[in-house]
């Protein structure tokens, strides 16, 4: 569940679609899973459940955004992208930059993008991209009282971590490093505003995903014990009361067989070393920590 308990949306959703592109790898959810699983997890935007639900595991679905969840089913059967709040306002930022930077023209950012080796995007992009129009611009989109959060703050019960900005280019500079741009559409999204070349989404095998209108702590709470091999969830601490943080835990810990992951992303960063490495390996780049409870 990403942005709040109800997965990713507030408890009480305006129903309008807020994101159109998923950013969690479903790289480590598929390194984690037992063959055949049956795996709860947040709509989103519906990418993250089909490479699920594509790679043989059975999956549910959860939104109380009924526009988003509609979206995920679409998009998930091979529907087209849809841009988001999420999306509009970083493409709106990424514009400013181009109008204001000559190094981020476009056929620029692409050629960034299309370099096999990270030491060389590394390189490039602390010599050329990490400049001044590009701080000033992400602190305008993405700290805690940018035009991101005032987009989007009715909608999202995500808190931005405090000095988010500087934690983002950090990560941003770090991970270009570590991931292959060429194929990484996390990296394209982000930076470009678009997928990579050759990229197509995966398409759920028809009866793969069940959707469900409601929220992720109501559904785990309403279901049997252990119903599920694995869960996962994302941002659910990120701005949610400690109470109701534990109370997910509980519900999750109760849905899950024992010993199933259960995996938890978050953009603060975290002490845990083993939940810093994955976010490093989560080719998203801005992810602070993945913890994985079994």
């Amino acid at each position: 569940m990403r942005r709040g308990i109800s997965g990713r949306t507030s408890a009480t959703p305006r129903h309008r679609l807020l994101y159109g592109w998923d950013i969690e790898d479903e790289q480590i959810e598929l390194s984690l899973l037992a063959p055949g699983s049956r795996v709860l997890s947040a709509a989103g935007a519906g990418e993250l459940v089909a490479h699920l639900a594509a790679a043989g595991h059975e999956v549910v679905a959860v939104s109380a955004n009924r526009e988003q969840l509609e979206y995920a089913r679409r998009r998930s059967a091979g529907g087209a992208f849809e841009p988001g709040s999420a999306e509009r306002v970083l493409e709106a930022g990424r514009a400013l930059i181009r109008a204001a930077s000559p190094a981020w023209h476009r056929r620029k950012v692409r050629s960034l993008l299309s370099d096999a080796s990270p030491q060389r995007v590394q390189q490039q992009w602390r010599q050329r991209f990490d400049n001044r129009t590009f701080r000033s611009v992400l602190h305008a989109t993405m700290a805690p009282a940018g035009m991101l959060a005032a987009a989007i703050q009715r909608d999202f019960s995500t808190a931005l971590p405090a000095h988010f900005t500087d934690t983002v280019r950090a990560r941003i500079d770090a991970r270009l490093g570590i991931h292959p741009s060429p194929g990484n559409r996390f990296a394209w999204r982000l930076l470009a505003g678009e997928d990579p070349p050759g990229y197509a989404p995966p398409i759920a095998p028809p009866g793969s995903i069940a959707f469900a209108e409601e929220d992720a702590l109501t559904h785990l709470e309403s279901v049997a014990p252990a119903s599920y091999d694995a869960v996962t969830l994302s941002n659910v601490a990120d701005g949610t009361r400690a109470d109701v943080v534990e109370r997910l835990g509980r519900a999750a810990r109760r849905a899950v067989v024992p010993g199933g992951p259960i995996v938890v992303r978050s953009f603060a960063a975290s002490a845990d070393a083993r939940a810093s490495a994955l976010a490093d390996e989560d080719r998203s780049l801005i992810w602070g920590g993945i913890h994985v409870q079994r």
